[in-house]
C-alpha cells in the first residue's frame, strides 16, 4: 500500500515505525533502506527526502518522545523542573519497548545530540555567559545519563520513581530548565 496525502510528519513517522518493526525482526546493520521503505509503504526517494541515513530516524524518533513529553503544556515559563523531567520520563515510558530495542542495538548515544538541539544548547551558548552555558551543559548530561542508566536497567523504575531520583540531585529549585529552553 503505497501512501499519499500525508504531511512530511507523518511519513517520517511511517519510516521510524517500519525500522522499529523491522528491528523486531532482524539486527540493525542488517536492515536496508529498501526495506524500511517498502514496510512503511513509501517508496525509496521518500525515504531520502526525509533522511540521510537510518540513525536520522532513530534520532527523529527520539526528538518526538521529546516533544511528546511537553505536549498539553499551555504555559512553558511556569513548568518548574520537577513537572518537566517526570513529563520526560513519562514520555520515554510510553515508548518502553521501543526504546529499549533502540538501546540493544546500541543506538541511545544517539540521544545527546538531539537533547542538544531539543535545548537550542549551541543558539544559547553563544551569548550566554560561561556558567550558564556550563549548567545547561551539565543538566543536558545529567537528563541524557539519567535516561540511559535507565534504559541499561530495562527501565524497571517508574516514571514517578525517576522523578525522585532526579529531584535528589537539584539543590536549587530556583534555577528555570525551560528558561533555557524553547521548544
Amino acid at each position: 500500500m503505497r501512501r499519499k496525502n500525508t504531511t512530511h510528519e507523518m511519513m517520517m513517522g511511517y519510516m521510524a515505525s517500519s525500522l522499529l518493526e523491522l528491528m523486531l525482526e532482524k539486527d540493525y546493520s542488517k536492515i536496508s533502506i529498501g526495506e524500511i521503505a517498502k514496510n512503511a509503504g513509501v517508496d525509496r526517494s521518500s525515504y531520502y527526502r526525509h533522511f540521510k541515513s537510518k540513525e536520522d530516524i532513530i534520532s527523529f524518533f527520539f526528538d518526538k518522545i521529546l516533544k511528546e513529553s511537553l505536549d498539553g503544556f499551555t504555559n512553558l515559563s511556569s513548568i518548574d523542573f520537577t513537572i518537566y523531567i517526570h513529563s520526560i520520563y513519562m514520555a520515554f515510558y510510553n515508548y518502553k519497548n521501543e526504546l529499549l530495542l533502540i538501546h540493544d542495538a546500541k543506538l541511545s548515544f544517539l540521544l545527546l545530540e538531539v537533547l542538544s538541539k531539543r535545548f537550542h544548547f549551541n543558539e544559547y551558548a553563544i551569548n550566554a555567559p560561561l556558567s550558564k552555558q556550563y549548567e545547561l551543559s551539565y543538566m543536558i548530561g545529567g537528563i541524557y545519563n539519567n535516561l540511559i542508566f535507565w534504559m541499561s536497567r530495562d527501565m524497571n523504575e517508574s516514571p514517578d520513581e525517576m522523578t525522585e531520583i532526579s529531584n535528589k540531585f537539584r539543590d536549587d529549585d530556583s534555577v528555570s530548565l525551560l528558561s533555557l529552553h524553547e521548544i
